[in-house]
């Protein structure tokens, strides 16, 4: 039996919304190298929150676009 289809739409907003809080957590200690913080982000779903390693990289892409459209201060966009 497959699960319905809202639970996996939950599933990658739950995991997305997690890598959009790390990011925001932890862009302070990667403000020379945002490719550095994308990886790390990366990192912790595959290892912490056990996301495959397929879907986790677009998670991460995805939280940081969220973040970099949403309307902020300049100082915290130009960080990511």
């Amino acid at each position: 039996m497959n699960p319905p289809q809202h639970s996996a739409q939950d599933y990658r907003t739950s995991m997305q919304e997690a890598a959009r809080a790390y990011l925001q957590r932890h862009r302070a200690e990667y403000l020379a190298d945002s490719d550095k913080l994308f990886e790390s982000c990366v990192h912790h779903l595959v290892v912490a929150l056990e996301v495959p390693t397929n879907t986790a990289p677009k998670l991460v892409h995805l939280a940081w676009s969220e973040i970099l459209d949403s309307p902020q201060p300049n100082a915290m966009q130009s960080t990511l």
